[in-house]
């Protein structure tokens, strides 16, 4: 070791083993006094550990220090004090369908970041012993010792890393650690909590079954193809459409009065009867170059039910958008979308019904 390396080291004095075989160690500073985690690294990936360095992401132990020499990688980083999920699951069994999903979400948000760089970086080693709970309540993601960025071109890992049970069937071999291998990772991380056991050791029926079983597909191609999608699953699940029950149809809407005099506005009452004595007018003194006599009945007939008929569904008469699907969407553009949509597939049905009318009307 050459004596610049080893004067850095030395200001990190080994207080305690947390895993001689993998040569992780706790360290105290000698000058600041502060503890960390001194870790002994003979294969890594370099830019891995630099963008942690210089990124500091959140959810991530933050890296004081990296020290290389030949082959072997010096990494000084923050120690995290806490318990880990496994212990967590140790005591409790399992967690409930709402702690569970909080926990994938924040390591949604966790990876992210890490998979939208050029070339993703993939953390490889996803499971609860991984993960800490702090005391003040947040989750860590630790030890990015397997971490690398994901090469395409590459028939396959150079090295085999994971942790059997969580690693994805591409990672012992038959294909380079993309992304995927992490979600794979995130799927049998969600079972295992919500059931206290892998996917090969029991079933999990509920609310998320399909997305855990989205997530473990052996290929990789029918996975989710991003963190963002996964977690955009899992928010949709949590946050269904509103019910009408919860959605709560106002008292306006709940009465007979036709639209635009529910609300008892003057205004209002004197727009709308304006509006249904001109389509009464307009409907019952139509006239056509094309069509005469008996023929035009339906026309006028069709027209009136056409502009009713909107009239009563834009307005909203008893709540009626809510009964239909993307009406109560919580996204204000689709529930509009959703509306037009409706009210385009009603006069077009309306309008094969006026050309069977006027067919048979025929002489």
């Amino acid at each position: 070791m050459e004596l610049q390396t080893r004067l850095r080291i030395s200001f990190y004095r080994e207080i305690a083993d947390i895993n001689t075989a993998h040569h992780i160690r706790l360290v105290q500073h000698t000058v600041s006094g502060k503890i960390f985690v001194k870790k002994e690294l003979s294969i890594y990936d370099l830019q891995v550990f630099q963008y942690l360095m210089t990124e500091n992401i959140l959810g991530t132990p933050k890296i004081e220090e990296l020290i290389e020499e030949g082959n072997t990688l010096y990494v000084i980083e923050e120690y995290i004090s806490g318990n880990s999920l496994e212990e967590i699951l140790a005591k409790e069994g399992s967690f409930s369908e709402e702690k569970a999903a909080d926990y994938i979400l924040r390591i949604c948000r966790i990876l992210q970041p890490l998979h939208q760089q050029h070339p993703p970086m993939v953390h490889r080693d996803l499971k609860p012993s991984n993960l800490i709970l702090t005391y003040d309540g947040r989750l860590v993601l630790v030890d990015f010792n397997s971490a690398k960025s994901y090469h395409p071109e590459r028939s396959q890992d150079t090295v085999l890393f994971g942790t059997a049970g969580y690693a994805a069937p591409e990672q012992y071999g038959f294909s380079p650690s993309a992304p995927a291998a992490d979600i794979y990772a995130l799927g049998v991380l969600f079972h295992k909590m919500l059931t206290g056991a892998l996917p090969t050791e029991t079933n999990y029926i509920g609310k998320f079954s399909g997305v855990i079983a989205k997530c473990i597909e052996i290929d990789p191609k029918n996975r989710y193809d991003s963190v963002a999608a996964f977690q955009k699953a899992i928010e949709k699940i949590l946050k269904p459409p509103l019910t009408l029950e919860q959605l709560k149809i106002p008292e306006k809407c709940q009465g007979y009065a036709l639209p635009g005099f529910r609300s008892r506005k003057k205004g209002y009452m004197i727009g709308a009867a304006i509006w249904y004595f001109c389509l009464v007018i307009g409907c019952l003194f139509m006239e056509s170059d094309n069509v005469v006599g008996i023929q035009l009945i339906p026309y006028k007939i069709i027209s009136f039910i056409i502009f009713f008929s909107l009239t009563l569904w834009l307005g909203n008469y008893r709540g009626i958008q809510y009964y239909f699907p993307l009406c109560l969407h919580r996204n204000r553009a689709i529930r509009y979308i959703a509306i037009g949509f409706f009210a385009y597939v009603w006069i077009f049905l309306l309008m094969i019904i006026l050309a069977f009318a006027v067919d048979a009307l025929a002489p």
